[in-house]
């Protein structure tokens, strides 16, 4: 009897001390896991199977602003990502919910080869960051020891440079396709502009002197060749920069001409800061100009009701690896801000474009509008320059110059 006792007890005890080291064991590991977690430079956060948040990480407080304190033991873990409450991938997968997966992330969810509940999505989230960031996630679920599921992970990785270099260099082969078609187009177009003007132009000296009608007629169509004229140079401008012929000169004369060609008694307040001590660059004068000027005209469009635009121009030194991919060097930096509409996000990665345009079609200004931003360009990167563009919709936008210095001595006229 006493040895039963004793055996019962003995097995109770054992049971007792196996207990305690499960749970002793349990919470060694969750002190590790929640050590490794928060030590990650990888953006994690973990939730339980009631889809509450258990883990989320300091990596991951400083990709979305939100600290652990305002989510752990929430089911809010969408809020950072969202402006209304949704699953996030994590849910779905520890759900196994493939219809939830095709409602929220259509055409943009993949499984992990070889693995079934794990899955990878890339999405854009606007409100994200200036201006916005593409953020790869990618969750799983957790199991315990019997291996049933447990609750899931999901970690994030901010790919917005992998995604915005790709669209560039997609941007790049395209411009550079339909450069070359434009260049080809456009010298036809030429040849044949000039030899309708050759045509109108014996035409009126040969026409009678009391016919009216038909000199309107005809002086109307040499001004309609002229305008298409001067669009076949835009599209040549696009395609090669326009021959530029560079001398190295001083940028301040012809910044402070193109803000003297703004139309007496308009609405716009325009105010230049002009450094005095620019460096010298090497530049063709009037392809500069016609690249600020069509910057100016781009901000009075932007401002229909009136607003103030303001031109700053000084030196730049560029440093290596810098956020713009700029080349390090020295530069003439010339920003040109207005106080319009400002450009949506989604349209940011195509104004320069050509032809893009968010104007209704009664908002164009006329044969060839819609060129302007991509010749600006054209001529810029020819120059070895750039062109860049902050804007935010409701708070107007403001363009970046930048045009290599040079250390050659001006050119005297």
């Amino acid at each position: 009897m006493n040895f039963l006792l004793m055996f019962l007890l003995g097995i109770g005890v054992l049971a007792l001390v196996s207990l305690v080291y499960s749970a002793w064991s349990r919470r060694r590991v969750e002190r590790r896991l929640n050590s490794v977690l928060e030590s990650s430079p990888i953006p994690t956060f973990v939730i339980g199977k009631d889809h509450r948040v258990i883990y989320w990480n300091r990596a991951l407080e400083e990709l979305t602003g939100v600290r652990a304190g305002e989510v752990i033991g929430t089911r809010e873990h969408w809020r950072p990502f969202y402006k209304a409450e949704r699953p996030c991938l994590a849910d779905l997968v520890m759900d196994e919910s493939a219809d939830g997966v095709s409602h929220w992330y259509a055409g943009k969810f993949e499984r992990a080869k070889g693995q079934e509940k794990i899955g990878t999505t890339t999405d854009f989230f606007p409100d994200m960051g200036e201006g916005g960031r593409w953020i790869r996630f990618t969750a799983s679920v957790i199991r315990d020891s019997r291996g049933e599921i447990d609750g899931a992970i999901e970690v994030l990785e901010d790919v917005t440079e992998q995604k915005l270099a790709a669209q560039e260099l997609v941007n790049l082969k395209k411009l550079e396709s339909l450069a070359t078609f434009a260049g080809g187009v456009a010298r036809d177009f030429d040849t044949l502009i000039s030899s309708i003007l050759r045509d109108i132009f014996l035409a009126k000296l040969s026409m009678p002197e009391e016919d009216e009608v038909l000199e309107k007629a005809l002086t109307a169509a040499e001004k309609a060749s002229l305008l298409a004229k001067e669009l076949s140079f835009k599209l040549v401008t696009y395609a090669k920069g326009g021959y530029p012929l560079r001398k190295t000169e001083s940028l301040i004369p012809v910044l402070q001409e193109a803000v003297q060609s703004m139309p007496a008694g308009s609405n716009i307040e325009c105010r230049a800061f002009i450094s005095d001590d620019l460096w010298p660059a090497k530049i063709d004068r009037g392809q500069i100009k016609q690249v600020v000027e069509s910057l100016m005209m781009n901000a009075v469009e932007a401002m229909p009701e009136g607003g103030v635009m303001e031109l700053r121009a000084g030196n730049a030194v560029i440093r290596e690896n810098n956020p713009a991919d700029i080349k390090a060097g020295k530069y003439i930096k010339v920003s040109l801000k207005d106080t319009g509409g400002g450009i949506a996000k989604e349209h940011i990665g195509r104004i320069f474009d050509p032809y893009f345009t968010t104007k209704s079609e009664s908002g164009k200004k006329g044969l060839g509008a819609g060129l302007g931003l991509s010749v600006c360009r054209s001529i810029l990167r020819n120059h070895d320059g750039y062109i860049s563009v902050e804007s935010e919709q409701g708070s107007g936008s403001t363009f970046h110059v930048f045009i290599p210095a040079s250390e050659e001595e001006e050119t005297l006229a």
